[in-house]
This record gives C-alpha cells, sequence and structure tokens, in this order.
C-alpha cells in the first residue's frame, strides 16, 4: 500500500476539482474538529453510562460526532463489564455460575478492544478514507455531467450521404 498524504503535501498535479473534492473529504474525515461525540442510545444512558461516556469523550479532543457510535458501545460495554465484575467478585471461585459468569465477562473484554481499536484510528488511514470519498464525489459529478449533456444534432450532410448509402 502506498502511503495517503493531505491534499497540502501532495506533489503531483491536481485539477482544481479534484483538489476542491480532496481539501472537502479530507476536512470532514480529517479535521472535523467542531462537531462533539454525543451517545447513540440517549434513552438507555443513564448517569453512570453518561458519566463514562464524558470520560471517554474527554480522552482525544479529535473525537468528533462520527466517533459517536463507537463511543457509545464502548461505554455500553464498559458498564456490563463493571457490573459483571462486580456480581462475579461476590461469588464463590467454585460456584458454577461463576464459569459462565466469566466468559460472558471475556466476550465483553474483546468487544471493548474492538472499539477501542475502531477508536484509535491512524491519520493516514483517515487520509486514505478522504481520498476515497473524493475519487467517489469526482466520478459522481463526471457522470452527473455525463447525464446533463445533450444528444450531439445529426450533421445535415452525413444524414443525406447515409440516405444515398441506403438507396444504392
Amino acid at each position: 500500500m502506498r502511503p495517503t498524504k493531505s491534499v497540502s503535501q501532495m506533489t503531483r498535479k491536481l485539477s482544481k476539482a479534484e483538489r476542491k473534492a480532496r481539501e472537502e473529504a479530507e476536512a470532514k474525515v480529517v479535521t472535523n474538529l467542531k462537531s462533539k461525540p454525543e451517545p447513540c442510545f440517549p434513552m438507555i444512558f443513564n448517569d453512570e453510562k453518561r458519566a463514562i461516556f464524558d470520560r471517554l469523550s474527554a480522552l482525544n479532543e479529535n473525537f468528533t460526532e462520527a466517533d459517536s457510535i463507537s463511543l457509545s458501545m464502548l461505554t455500553i460495554s464498559l458498564y456490563r463489564y463493571n457490573e459483571l465484575y462486580e456480581v462475579l467478585r461476590t461469588m464463590d471461585v467454585l460456584d458454577e455460575r461463576a464459569a459462565s459468569l466469566e466468559k460472558r465477562i471475556h466476550a465483553y473484554e474483546k468487544s471493548i478492544t474492538a472499539h477501542m481499536n475502531l477508536l484509535c484510528i491512524p491519520l493516514n488511514q483517515r487520509l486514505r478514507l478522504a481520498n476515497d470519498m473524493a475519487r467517489l464525489a469526482i466520478e459522481e459529478k463526471k457522470l452527473e455531467q455525463m447525464n446533463e449533456q445533450k444528444p450531439q444534432e445529426v450533421n445535415p450532410l452525413l444524414a443525406i450521404l447515409e440516405a444515398t448509402k441506403h438507396r444504392n
């Protein structure tokens, strides 16, 4: 895979349309710091979950609204993990239910790890995503332009020539 660069760091020539599309996509993906994450499932967020969400959101000032789903899922997984762990702590180690509870806790650990990885998207991947979005926008504009073009008018001389060919 070739490394992806920011539009400002590119040395190859870009058309004005391509540069503009890339800059817009890059702004959406890389530098969209104006939006703040919000819980995606506010109806199931109690005060404890909201506190966890707020602490997670404060960990990285670059989190945006686009990170809301992973932050929400991470919050829920952490909350459930803590709840299950508290119950496990009160159980006897030999209790058969403890083994089942440990499996559930392990599943939440995997979920926590997965959502934490999703929230740590490196800059080069965000730039690659921005480039892909820009390419898609450019292709969509080209298709729109092709669809808007009127069919070319028939040249009357060519029409006469074609008509004479068919008569012979």
